[in-house]
């Protein structure tokens, strides 16, 4: 019934046209008058910052990882995990710092991460997540590093503006290099908020939704 439907991955819009042809696919897009990439990519105290944001329901993702921790941690790797949105999170034996969600601290949280993690299941329901968190990240510069699946695929070109993994083995290799590389993370970080900037952006996307807007309009 609805005059236009907008959507934001591929898998939902190719749902939604089973029963309404007037669809638009937009990924979810970020202010980056807000957003700013950070300039600085040196590791405090030499630690590097694993960085997630989401939710309660949400942190059981970040679980997944717990091997991949645990493997950086035997090969002598110093880091700490900052989780934002379950201040409940924790795993035995890995330095976690982990706080609830607020709007008033999300951009400058995101904003100490040095690198951010995006860990997903290989389930359908992630097939209609549009991405959000790894935007958030590149957008505050931070190098992502996120399950290769869904959305992903299409805002990170994995080595160029973030990184994908499909394997514990690759989530070893993606956080090895970035963690030992303070020249890889200001590359990586860098490209991503460049990749945000020009296409997932409010300025890149609000033409669209303008768009969308007159026509319906127009129509109405």
């Amino acid at each position: 019934l609805a005059d236009h439907v907008i959507t934001c991955t591929p898998y939902l819009d190719q749902f939604v046209r089973k029963y309404n042809p007037h669809t638009t696919d937009i990924s979810s897009t970020i202010n980056t008058e807000l957003y700013r990439p950070k300039q600085d990519y040196t590791l405090r105290d030499g630690k590097a910052i694993l960085g997630w944001s989401g939710s309660h329901s949400t942190s059981a993702y970040l679980y997944l990882l717990e091997p991949v921790f645990r493997q950086l941690q035997a090969e002598g790797y110093a880091f700490r995990l900052l989780v934002m949105g379950d201040p409940h999170f924790h795993i035995n034996g890995i330095e976690t710092e982990a706080i609830a969600w607020k709007e008033s601290w999300e951009v400058d949280t995101i904003g100490r991460f040095d690198i951010g993690l995006y860990p997903l299941p290989d389930e359908e329901w992630v097939l209609g997540k549009s991405g959000l968190k790894a935007l958030q990240y590149m957008a505050a510069g931070v190098p992502a590093v996120a399950t290769a699946i869904g959305a992903n695929f299409r805002i990170i070109s994995n080595g160029v503006n973030g990184l994908l993994a499909a394997s514990q083995e690759e989530w070893l290799q993606h956080l090895r290099a970035l963690i030992s590389d303070e020249a890889y993370r200001r590359k990586i970080g860098e490209a991503g908020a460049q990749q945000v900037e020009q296409h997932f952006s409010i300025h890149a996307n609000k033409g669209t939704y303008l768009e969308i807007l007159e026509q319906v309009i127009d129509n109405g």
